[in-house]
């Protein structure tokens, strides 16, 4: 028996503010996430790039509140769903980006990276309110 080796995407949503944002940060869930993944992989590669990703692409994680989630996808196809994920202008009507911040081989190594990079960042944010002249950058 062959087993399916997968890739995890750590993705980041920033999505436009206001009110609308706001709602759909309340109704996203991961089923409207992967809808939006597919829709953006079908019409970067068609049919063929849909199916190539289809039997293994789910959403394992998904937090409204940070901005954050977890994509698995085929190891032989995640970069094509990295490129698809580049062509995501909007998720319900709301203009978005995603920004893919770690490709990792286990879900495990996902989570250290997130760790890291929100100790980072926090960081940032503690020296930023010690030095008041220096303005923080949210990338």
């Amino acid at each position: 028996m062959v087993r399916f080796k997968n890739r995890y995407l750590l993705l980041e949503l920033s999505l436009a503010s206001g009110a609308e944002a706001g709602h759909v940060l309340q109704t996203l869930t991961p089923k409207r996430l992967l809808a939006a993944v597919k829709d953006a992989v079908e019409g970067l590669h068609g049919d063929y790039g849909l199916a190539c990703v289809l039997h293994s692409i789910s959403v394992k994680y998904l937090n409204v509140l940070t901005r954050v989630a977890l994509l698995r996808c085929p190891r032989a196809h995640h970069r094509a769903v990295w490129a698809a994920m580049a062509t995501i202008t909007n998720i319900q009507k709301v203009p978005c980006a995603i920004r893919v911040h770690h490709v990792g081989g286990t879900i495990k190594s996902c989570q250290q990276f997130l760790v890291q990079h929100n100790k980072k960042k926090l960081k940032e944010m503690v020296d930023s309110a010690a030095n008041p002249g220096t303005a923080l950058v949210c990338a």
